[in-house]
């Protein structure tokens, strides 16, 4: 199983180069039960979709894009334009853009176009998303997704905080939309033992928490998930098989 880091970067909330010819693939451990790579063949894509993309910062699905128009299945060719934003206002005050990092939830526009021919830059639908007038496309956690959250996020996070503080994750369960006046309602999900991208909700009732409106830079990315409540048997319920591809390296060994 593989991933494909896009040579793609915010700069100023803008996207400043295209797809390079300069990608990296990078080999995944499959994962425990589902077959994520089927919900991206290339017979999935359509005009009107809009879709997450690796970036090159650690490979995660933090960009997206809105499919123009499918030139071709096989060999694999479709055009599309990159969706970004110049401002982080909708969640207050924080510079999270002018600070280099990436913006995965909020607001966005459609800007630059490109055609693409790899189908391994590519690592999810976002499913019941589509764009406005203007091409503006509002996207923020919604409830049954699983998201990867900052580990260690803070509001004083600048250029200069290290890769090691960055680049920790724990993955959550959203249990409720997101809304202006509250935020997102989230419970931590655990790893279960002996599986590699299994997860179960923490069912404790002082783990749900909410992630108010200030807060919501702490989201990373969407992951894939399946959920395997009546699919595998000796599983308990609220688990989780989620896509390798778009899990952090460190939390892909498996539990012993």
């Amino acid at each position: 199983m593989e991933r494909t880091e896009a040579a793609l970067k915010a700069d100023s909330g803008i996207f400043s180069g295209r797809v390079s010819n300069k990608l990296h693939s990078i080999t995944v451990p499959d994962p425990d039960f589902h077959d994520f790579d089927k919900d991206r063949s290339e017979e999935c894509f359509a005009p009107k979709q809009i879709w997450a993309l690796y970036d090159e910062d650690d490979g995660m699905p933090r960009l997206y894009c809105l499919i123009r128009e499918v030139v071709s299945v096989k060999p694999f060719k479709i055009l599309i334009t990159y969706l970004s934003s110049k401002t982080d206002a909708e969640f207050g005050s924080m510079n999270w853009i002018s600070y280099g990092f990436t913006k995965s939830c909020g607001h966005f526009r459609a800007w630059n176009s490109d055609t693409i021919d790899k189908v391994n830059v590519f690592s999810h639908l976002l499913r019941g998303q589509k764009a406005g007038r203007g091409g503006c496309v509002r996207i923020f956690p919604r409830c049954g997704e699983i998201w990867a959250v900052y580990r260690h996020w803070s509001t004083e996070w600048t250029r200069s905080t290290p890769d090691d503080v960055r680049h920790s994750y724990e993955m959550v369960e959203v249990l409720d939309n997101y809304s202006e006046d509250q935020g997102v309602c989230i419970a931590p999900l655990i790893k279960l033992s002996g599986f590699k991208t299994v997860y179960q909700r923490d069912e404790r009732q002082d783990a749900i928490k909410w992630v108010p409106r200030p807060e919501m830079f702490r989201f990373s990315h969407q992951v894939p998930s399946w959920s395997l409540d009546g699919k595998a048997s000796n599983l308990p319920d609220n688990c989780w098989d989620l896509d390798p591809a778009a899990t952090p390296d460190e939390l892909l060994q498996a539990k012993g």
